[in-house]
This record gives structure tokens, C-alpha cells and sequence, in this order.
């Protein structure tokens, strides 16, 4: 479970599965000659870290080109390395980087550049106090150390982010979360202030390379989406298995068409923004490159409704149900809030985790004055129409 901490110093905080720091995010000006433009919500949450919302936060990680992690190992005293650092490194790599070369349609390259060799902190694994949720500055401190021990021996003049290591057999560091931080509030390494990254724990062994691809997310701006809804214990019931920014072990890990528009994997030409009162379009499954697809249905400044298509191939090949996947966004919201939801017939009360949520053939789900029907699925894709009552 992630657990949320008061705020630290100027503003920073623990949210979502990683550490963070608030920083003022820039307002961008309504482009009035942008058809995307009322669907093109605005970022709330203006000294957050992490939003769903436009303009993303400068201070992330960019989301085009090729993207360099340094990764440091580490190990401790009471429970010392007994694998390589490079078996350690096979946990996740290269399936991290073929994640993201993936679901960003080859626009974001993941380099890695592991510094191979094992380096014994200071303190015993309990004395990092992880297991309790560690504040925003017990996080700088163990990656600042991580980074000192390492000394020398690294050449950060082209790092974008500082990856940490533990020992996969740790057990008092019992969850790995991201590093998002402020100018002033980075780390230090080869004279650069390093803003981003993330560490790992003990769930590096249990959920292997989603893990990384999950902080990373976060790091590159995305929100937590996992989260309980109130009376529920379950953590995943806001977007149940979809989308690795919710459960990271989901059988529908890819990324949701909203998160890649907003990071610019998805063009503009790719998503439509309906303003008319009833439409027709073919969506082809976000899982392939090319094609339409998204449809944004704007319901109020902050709020709006999204249709896209989903199939079981892919970083989703265990997708149980295919079809036309609907939820909701509040940029209001932040992680673990329920900024996105899932939608799904009424029918289907017991499906907790939303397998079955995307619509088939003939199927229709109705979200206020809104209509949004599945006419036909074939292997190119779903025909949507949406209908939404003046």
C-alpha cells in the first residue's frame, strides 16, 4: 500500500508510489485555433509533481527521444549481495526498455548504463526506515549516498535519472518508489542536480520489471491511478488491472490512450475531441501504432470522458474481454484519488478489477447525458458511436 505523508519542507511530500516534490508548473495560454482545445484539460494540482493534466511538469523526465539512467546497486551489511549485480540487472532489462519502445510507438528510448558492482551502505537495511513509508528527504539522503559511494567511478554529463538497486533478497526496504523533485531539492551527482529516478525494494523481486516501468512512469510525470474506492479494501478498484500506472502486476498493462497523448506518443491527429451532439468513428487498439485512437468527450473544465480500443495482444495479450474501453478523468484529482475511473455496465457488479469492462458488439453505456456504443468489432478495430443528449 502506498502511504501519504504530510508535507516536508517547501511543499514536498510522499504521493503516489514514489517520492515526491511540488514544483510550480507553467499555465499554458488556450490556443483558440486548437480543435483539441477543450479537451486538452488543464492541470490542477499547479505545484504537483505529477498530473494528468496539461501542461505536464517541465521538471519531469522528457517523454521523446532517448532518456539515460544511470543504475547503481547496492547492498547492506545485514543482508549482503549473494547475486551478480548483472542478474540483479536482468530483473529488469531489456524487458523495461522494450516496454517503453512499445507503448510510446518507438518515440521514448530507454538507455540503461548499469555501473556494475556492488556498494555497501552505510547503514543496516532497517536503519533506511522504508518499511514505514520514508519521507522525502530519507529518500534524497539514501540516493545521495548511493551516488557518493559510487564516487568517481560514474560519468553523469548525459544521466537523466539515477536508478538504485538494492539487494533483490532485502526485506526492510519492502517497496521501491520514484524520485521527482524540485530544482533545489535533487540530488547531486558528477556536479549535475539530478531531479528524477526511482530505488527499488523488496517488490523488485515480486513484480520484476513492471516495477520499473511503474516508477518510471511516474517520473516521467503520470499519476498513481491505483487507489481504494471508499468502503473497499481492494487497492485496485479505480482502473482495476489496466494500465501499469495502476496495478503493475495487471493483465492489461498498457499504457491508457490519455497517458500517451499526454506524454506526445499519441498525435494530435489521433485523437478527436467531440463537440458534436452524435458521432461515428473507428478506433484502432492502442496496442498498434497507427490509426485513430481516441475519442474525448469534454463534460465540464477539468472532466471528461474517454473512449478507446482495446485487444488482448501486446503488453495486454491477457486480456480477457476486448473491445471498447470508457472511463472518466478529473485533472483535479491526483494519485491514488481516482482521477481516472473505469466505466462498465451495470451488469457487471462483481467484476472489481474490470476485466470485463470494455464493451462488445451492440453493447452501450450511458454516463449522464452521454451514449457511447460499440457498433461493431472486427480485427482492424471497434466502430464507436457516441450520442450525447443536448
Amino acid at each position: 500500500m502506498i502511504n501519504s505523508l504530510s508535507k516536508f519542507l517547501a511543499g514536498i511530500s510522499l504521493a503516489c508510489y514514489g517520492m515526491t516534490s511540488h514544483a510550480a508548473v507553467p499555465a499554458a495560454a488556450i490556443d483558440q485555433t486548437d480543435s483539441l482545445a477543450a479537451c486538452r484539460l488543464p492541470e490542477m494540482h499547479v505545484r504537483s509533481d505529477v498530473g494528468l493534466g496539461f501542461p505536464r511538469n517541465p521538471f519531469r523526465l522528457k517523454a521523446l527521444g532517448e532518456v539515460r539512467l544511470t543504475v547503481l546497486f547496492v547492498d547492506f551489511s545485514d543482508v549482503p549481495a549473494t547475486i551478480s549485480p548483472q542478474q540483479a540487472m536482468s530483473i529488469i532489462s531489456p524487458e523495461a526498455e522494450k516496454y517503453f519502445d512499445a507503448v510510446s510507438y518507438g518515440k521514448l528510448r530507454l538507455s540503461l548504463v548499469p555501473h556494475y558492482q556492488w556498494l555497501r551502505m552505510n547503514r543496516t537495511s532497517a536503519d533506511y526506515h522504508f518499511a514505514r513509508g520514508a519521507s522525502f528527504a530519507t529518500h534524497r539522503t539514501y540516493l545521495q549516498e548511493a551516488v557518493q559511494r559510487a564516487a568517481t567511478h560514474v560519468d553523469y554529463s548525459q544521466t537523466d535519472a539515477v536508478l538504485v538497486i538494492a539487494n533483490p533478497a532485502v526485506k526492510a526496504i519492502d517497496y521501491g518508489p520514484a524520485f521527482t523533485a524540485a530544482p533545489g531539492y535533487g540530488i547531486q551527482a558528477g556536479g549535475r542536480e539530478i531531479l528524477n529516478g526511482a530505488t527499488s525494494g523488496s517488490d523488485l523481486s515480486i513484480l520484476g520489471w513492471p516495477w520499473f516501468s511503474h516508477e518510471i512512469s511516474h517520473a516521467l510525470s503520470l499519476i498513481d491511478l491505483a487507489g481504494p474506492l471508499p468502503g473497499t479494501q481492494d487497492w485496485h478498484t479505480y482502473v482495476g488491472e489496466f494500465s501499469v500506472t495502476g496495478d503493475p502486476a495487471g493483465k492489461a498493462k498498457e499504457l491508457l490512450a490519455w497517458e500517451r497523448w499526454q506524454l506526445g506518443w499519441l498525435d494530435d491527429s489521433q485523437v478527436l475531441c467531440a463537440n458534436d451532439q452524435k458521432l461515428q468513428l473507428r478506433l484502432t487498439p492502442i496496442e498498434r501504432r497507427g490509426g485513430n485512437k481516441a475519442v474525448i468527450i469534454p463534460t465540464g473544465k477539468t472532466t471528461a470522458i474517454v473512449v478507446e480500443s482495446r485487444r488482448a495482444e501486446g503488453y495486454d495479450r491477457d486480456l480477457p474481454r476486448p473491445g471498447l474501453l470508457v472511463y472518466t478523468i478529473d485533472t483535479r484529482l491526483t494519485s491514488h484519488q481516482g482521477a481516472i475511473r473505469i466505466q462498465k455496465l451495470n451488469g457487471r457488479v462483481g467484476d472489481t478489477r474490470h476485466r470485463l469492462a470494455p464493451l462488445q458488439t451492440g453493447e452501450t453505456l450511458r454516463i449522464g447525458k452521454t451514449s457511447i456504443s460499440n457498433l461493431g468489432s472486427d480485427a482492424n478495430g471497434d466502430l464507436l458511436q457516441v450520442e450525447t443528449m443536448p
